[in-house]
């Protein structure tokens, strides 16, 4: 269990979000697919998701949260095992000729293939991207050797089935004016 942190628009509707949330992203550009996009223990990442997406075109907005079930999870951020499967369902992929090197959305187009072919039946995909706040933790002084760790990576969680996975209450917590 992870707690989950979904960024939306403030529409003044909070019971309605509470009820009804969290909501699915079927946006062209979803990086893991369509699902439920929730962001992974670090509320701040939520947070900045909010600044960048909504304040800076004028809008306010709302995070709410809630604990999300990771157990039947494709983890391309904690688990090596996933990861070499996701290396090996590019490698068919791009030697079947069904790669366009040049499309913007390769992952998302790798797993919808695999679910066609019924190969892909987990309930989430987590997975970390790249961003400038990921730290990397030298193993010695002055980075006399290459060796590191990398630190505060930005993970999100895509829920592709709702059921047994995104765990109730759903419940808005930033910003403060709408705790109790």
């Amino acid at each position: 269990m992870v707690k989950g942190f979904q960024t939306l628009e403030d529409q003044d509707n909070i019971d309605e979000v509470e009820t009804l949330g969290p909501f699915i992203c079927t946006r062209s550009d979803a990086w893991l697919g369509h699902g439920y996009y929730l962001w992974d223990t670090n509320i701040q990442w939520a947070k900045d998701w909010g600044y960048h997406s909504y304040t800076k075109n004028d809008k306010e907005f709302i995070i709410a949260s809630c604990m999300i079930n990771i157990e039947n999870c494709f983890d391309l951020f904690g688990s090596v095992a996933h990861q070499m499967e996701l290396i090996s369902a590019f490698e068919a992929f791009n030697e079947s000729n069904k790669l366009k090197h040049n499309h913007r959305r390769i992952l998302p187009n790798i797993i919808q293939y695999l679910k066609k072919k019924g190969i892909f039946e987990y309930k989430s995909i987590r997975a970390c991207d790249n961003t400038n706040k990921i730290i990397k933790l030298h193993f010695s002084k002055n980075h006399e050797r290459e060796e590191y760790m990398l630190i505060n990576q930005r993970v999100q969680i895509c829920v592709i089935e709702r059921k047994d996975v995104i765990l109730r209450p759903f419940t808005v917590i930033f910003p403060e004016k709408y705790i109790p």
